[in-house]
This record gives structure tokens, C-alpha cells and sequence, in this order.
């Protein structure tokens, strides 16, 4: 079927049928026609998006995404294909064989064994990074996510996104995806070695003042069902904001976000309104050592299954 006798279907039914489509694919298709590319801008409901400086550095921060663990007997939104480990590690040697800093197209950072692994995956490889200085290339970074959140603000329902920081103009963005209902937010910095001390205190300071506007106007907040958040600057008293309108949240990760300390067990186990609906709970390298009141707590979670 043709791309012109394609477009002559009912648009509901073809919105209905272009929903399957990977990523991939529904670019391609987009690419076809002025009414084509109109269809797939409104058609993408599932995104997974990283930017990066070399193709490395896509599939190491692709295999640190897996650092949270998945339950075995439970299912999870957020759990990765059985072969997703696998091909990473090949991709990992198959990258080492060549020049990883070497220049490409945007869209072309993994093999293709890698985007079948995940088919909602875009991973932007930055062209020739290693000749713009940080501040240029974070710029580069805010502008183009912005611009892809913007874009698909209407339709995207699954977001997993992997940032070098959240900024207010990402946040902002971020704000405004009404429909979403399941997001994975991990903050992954390649240049943190790299980065003076005195500017990681100025960029912590602003991605604190990111999330607290991230977290005070997303109207999709009380209809979330599934959150994941590695490695942000979020606070308690920010999640707690987040989730205190949401009673259907059924499932929450938290990784490496050493600012939410005890308190976070407080406000799930007793303040929390959602707390009933939570099937799923994982919390890694934050939260501080439970004691017997704070074990009392997580006994408020009644809903929580046993992986």
C-alpha cells in the first residue's frame, strides 16, 4: 500500500494504525509528504531519548539505565527486553572497534540491533561535539529537547528521558505533556568530571530551581501512573508536591537522588492519599537507613507486591 491510498483511510483509523509504528518507521513515513509528516508529529505516543557527544557515550549511559533492578515476578512499565543487556554489551564492543568520537547523522548513534531492542529509542549524536566547548554543547542539548517535547506536547503518553542536567526551559517543557501517563527521568552527565567545581555548584543550584517548577506546574502529575527518577536533584518536599494531587500511581523508582532522605518514607507510608494504589516501590542509594519507624511505614504501603 502506498503512502497516497494509505492516506485516503479515515484519519482515525490511521492514527489507530500509525500508534503501532516504531520510531524508525514513523520517521520514515513522516518524511513522505506534507500530510504524512503532519499524521506522525501527532502519531508518536512513546519516546525514549538520550543526546549525546560520541557514540560511547549513548551505550554506556543506554547500559546505566538498567542499574535500577527490575523485579522478577512483577511486572513492571519499566522493564527492558530480555535481550536488551546482551546487545548493549555487543554494541559496547562493537563501538570500541572503531572511532567513537568520529562524526555521524543524528539519528544513527546505535546498530540497528540495538534500536530493535527498544523500536521507541532515538538516540542524537552530536556531530563533531569534540570541537564546541560545554557551554555551546548544553545549549545545543536544552534547544533540541525543548524542541521535540514541544513538538509532540499533545500525544506523547510513555516518556524516558535521559538529560546532562534539567534546566528551567527543559522543565518548562516538560510541563506541558497533558497526556502523560508514564515517565522515566535520569540525569546523566558526561562532562561532569570535566566541569569546574565552582560552575556544578551554580548548575546544581539551577536544576534544584528546574525541579521545583517541574514539580509545581505539570498537569499531568495526578495522572501519572508509573514515575522513574535517577540521579535529579529533587528534594522530598518537591516529590512529595508531585505525587500529592495522584491517586494512581502505581508504581515509583528512585535512584541516586541523594537529596530525599528519610522523610520520603513519611510521606508514602502515611501522607500520601495515592499510597493505596502503589503496586510497585524501588529505592536505591537514597532515602538514608531504615529504622524500625521508618520499616512501620513502608508497612503503610499495603498495596506493594512481593517480588
Amino acid at each position: 500500500m502506498g503512502s497516497s491510498t494509505l492516506l485516503n483511510l479515515p484519519p482515525e483509523l490511521l492514527l489507530h494504525i500509525l500508534s503501532f509504528l516504531p520510531i524508525q518507521a514513523l520517521l520514515k513515513f513522516s518524511q513522505t509528504s506534507r500530510s504524512a509528516h503532519a499524521l506522525a508529529t501527532s502519531s508518536l505516543h512513546t519516546l525514549s531519548l538520550g543526546i549525546y557527544t560520541t557514540r560511547i557515550a549513548g551505550v554506556i549511559s543506554r547500559l546505566g539505565s538498567t542499574s535500577l533492578p527490575i523485579p522478577q515476578k512483577i511486572t513492571s512499565v519499566f522493564a527492558c527486553p530480555p535481550s536488551s543487556l546482551e546487545t548493549s554489551i555487543s554494541s559496547i564492543r562493537a563501538s570500541s572497534s572503531g572511532d567513537s568520537t568520529r562524526s555521524g547523522s543524528f539519528f544513527d548513534s546505535e546498530p540497528d540491533l540495538f534500536r530493535q531492542s527498544d523500536p521507541y529509542r532515538i538516540s542524537v549524536l552530536i556531530p563533531d561535539a569534540q570541537t564546541f566547548d560545554y557551554d555551546t554543547l548544553l545549549a545545543f542539548h536544552n534547544a533540541l529537547t525543548s524542541s521535540i517535547l514541544t513538538r509532540h506536547c499533545s500525544t506523547l503518553r510513555h516518556l524516558d528521558i535521559s538529560l546532562w542536567t534539567l534546566t528551567a526551559p527543559v522543565a518548562h517543557a516538560l510541563t506541558t505533556l497533558p497526556a502523560l501517563r508514564v515517565l522515566a527521568l535520569r540525569i546523566d552527565h558526561p562532562h561532569a568530571r570535566s566541569i569546574p567545581r565552582s560552575r556544578r555548584v551554580v548548575q546544581s543550584a539551577n536544576e534544584r530551581a528546574a525541579w521545583e517548577l517541574l514539580v509545581s506546574d505539570s498537569p499531568w502529575a495526578e495522572r501519572l501512573q508509573a514515575l522513574r527518577i535517577e540521579g535529579g536533584e529533587v528534594s522530598g518536599s518537591q516529590l512529595g508536591k508531585l505525587l500529592s494531587k495522584n491517586h494512581f500511581c502505581r508504581e515509583i523508582w528512585l535512584g541516586k537522588c541523594y537529596r530525599l532522605g528519610k522523610e520520603i518514607w513519611k510521606f508514602l507510608g502515611s501522607e500520601w492519599k495515592g499510597r493505596f494504589a502503589l503496586r510497585v516501590l524501588g529505592v536505591m542509594r537514597c532515602g538514608g537507613e531504615l529504622d524500625e519507624e521508618d520499616l512501620e511505614l513502608v508497612g503503610g504501603l499495603c498495596g506493594l507486591k512481593v517480588s
